[in-house]
C-alpha cells in the first residue's frame, strides 16, 4: 500500500497486542482495510487501518484529532492552551493531556539546547504569523524558497520580546498538574503538537494489524501490509509537490518534515517564514529548504527536522547524525539532497533534484 507525503519536526513505548482466538468452533471475524480522510489542524489527515470488520476505528481517529485540536490550538480562544496563555496568574491547573503535551515540549527544548523552544510565539506574531496561515494575505509562491539564504546579509538579533525569559523559566508539577510560568509568557506547540497528536492516536488505535496515520506528511507507519516489505512512503519535491523524488520503505517508523517552502509571506516588504530561530528572534536564515526525519516517534521526528532546518545544511546534518535512532534527508537551496549515514537503508529510490519554476501555491498537506 502506498501513501504520498509532501516535503516540508520516543517517550512512550508501543504496546504489542496479541490476538486470542476464542475456544470451540467460533470463527474469528473477517479483517478488512478501513480508510478515512478528513481535515483537522489546518492539514489533511488520512488513516489506513487493517482491523477486524467488527471494529470501526476510523471514527475514533477523527474524534481524537478533533479533541487534541481543541486542546492545543493557539488560534482557538476556547482551547485549553489559549486559556493557559491568557491566564493572568503564574500558576495554571492543567488537564492531564495539556500537561503531558507541555511536558513533552519542554523536554524537547531541553534536549535541543533551546533551538526548539515553545515560547517563541511573540516572535512568530512579530513576523506576521498572528492568525491562521490561510488568513495571511500576502503569501509568497514556492519559488521564493529557491533564493540562496547564505548570500544575504547576516540576520541580526531583533529586540527581545520575552524579557530574557525562555522555556527554562517554566516549572511543572506532575503530582498536581500545575504549570507555573512567568506572567505574560505564552506557548505555541505548533508542528510539535501535531506530531504529538499523531503519536497519541497511534497509541490508541494501533497494535493489531498494520496501519498508517498521516497528518499532512507527519506520519507513523505501523506494521507491514500483507505481501509487502513495509509501507511505501513517497517524498515529494520540496518546490513541486506533484513530483515524487524519493521512496522510503518503512515499518514501525515515524516520519516528519519541516520546510520553508510553503509558509512564507511578506510583511513590511520583507520575506518571512514560520521557522523562528530562537537565537535571533527572526525567521531562520538557512540554506536548507526542507528536512525529513525518520525516527521512533512522530513528535521527536518533527522536533529533529525543525532543529536541523534552523541550523542549516552542514550543522543540521551533523545534528541528525548525532541523534540515536534518527535518520534524515535534507534538501538544500543549491538543489542537493543530503542523507545521514543510515538513511540509505530506508530509501528504495532517490531521484536527482533540480530546481524548476513552480508558480502555483498549494495549500494541501501543510507542513509545520
Amino acid at each position: 500500500m502506498m501513501v504520498t507525503t509532501t516535503m516540508t519536526t520516543g517517550m512512550t513505548a508501543m504496546m504489542n497486542m496479541t490476538m486470542i482466538r476464542p475456544a470451540g468452533r467460533v470463527s474469528s471475524p473477517p479483517w478488512q482495510w478501513q480508510q478515512h480522510s478528513f481535515r483537522a489542524m489546518s492539514t489533511s489527515i488520512h488513516a489506513s487501518i487493517y482491523a477486524p470488520a467488527t471494529r470501526s476505528l476510523t471514527g475514533k481517529v477523527e474524534d481524537l484529532f478533533r479533541y487534541f485540536e481543541e486542546l492545543l490550538s493557539r488560534f482557538r480562544p476556547t482551547s485549553e492552551l489559549s486559556r493557559l496563555n491568557a491566564h493572568d496568574g503564574s500558576v495554571f491547573m492543567a488537564s492531564p493531556d495539556l500537561f503531558a503535551a507541555v511536558e513533552a515540549a519542554l523536554w524537547a527544548a531541553q534536549q535541543t539546547g533551546g533551538i526548539y523552544d515553545p515560547t517563541i510565539l511573540p516572535y512568530l506574531e512579530r513576523a506576521g504569523y498572528d492568525c491562521t496561515f490561510a488568513a495571511i494575505k500576502d503569501q509568497r509562491p514556492l519559488r521564493a524558497a529557491m533564493e540562496p539564504q547564505n548570500d544575504r546579509d547576516p540576520v541580526l538579533p531583533l529586540p527581545d520580546l520575552r524579557n530574557g525569559l525562555d522555556y527554562r523559566h517554566i516549572q511543572l508539577d506532575r503530582s498536581t498538574g500545575m504549570i507555573r510560568r512567568p506572567i505574560g509568557m505564552v506557548l505555541d506547540l505548533g508542528g510539535m503538537g501535531k506530531g504529538w497528536t499523531v503519536d497519541r492516536v497511534v497509541d490508541e488505535i494501533c497494535g493489531e494489524g498494520p496501519s498508517l496515520i498521516n497528518a499532512g506528511g507527519d506520519l507513523y507507519a505501523y506494521g507491514i501490509p500483507n505481501g509487502s516489505r513495509g509501507w511505501e512512503i513517497q517524498l515529494a519535491h520540496p518546490l513541486n509537490p506533484a513530483v515524487n523524488v524519493a521512496t522510503l520503505i518503512l515499518s514501525h517508523h515515524a516520519v516528519a518534515t519541516s520546510t520553508i517552502a510553503k509558509r512564507r509571506w511578506l510583511k513590511d516588504g520583507l520575506l518571512q517564514h514560520h521557522l523562528i530561530d530562537p537565537r535571533t528572534g527572526s525567521p531562520a536564515a538557512t540554506d536548507a529548504i526542507s528536512v525529513s526525519a525518520v525516527g521512533g516517534r512522530v513528535f521527536t521526528a518533527e522536533v529533529h527536522a525543525k532543529v536541523a532546518l534552523i541550523l542549516g545544511v552542514e550543522e543540521g546534518l551533523a545534528y541528525l547524525e548525532s541523534q540515536p535512532d534518527v535518520e534524515g534527508l535534507i534538501f538544500s537551496t543549491s538543489g542537493e539532497a543530503l542523507l545521514t549515514s543510515g538513511m540509505g537503508q530506508l530509501i528504495e529510490r532517490l531521484d536527482s533534484i533540480t530546481h524548476e519554476p513552480h508558480n502555483e501555491w498549494s495549500k494541501e498537506n501543510d507542513q509545520a
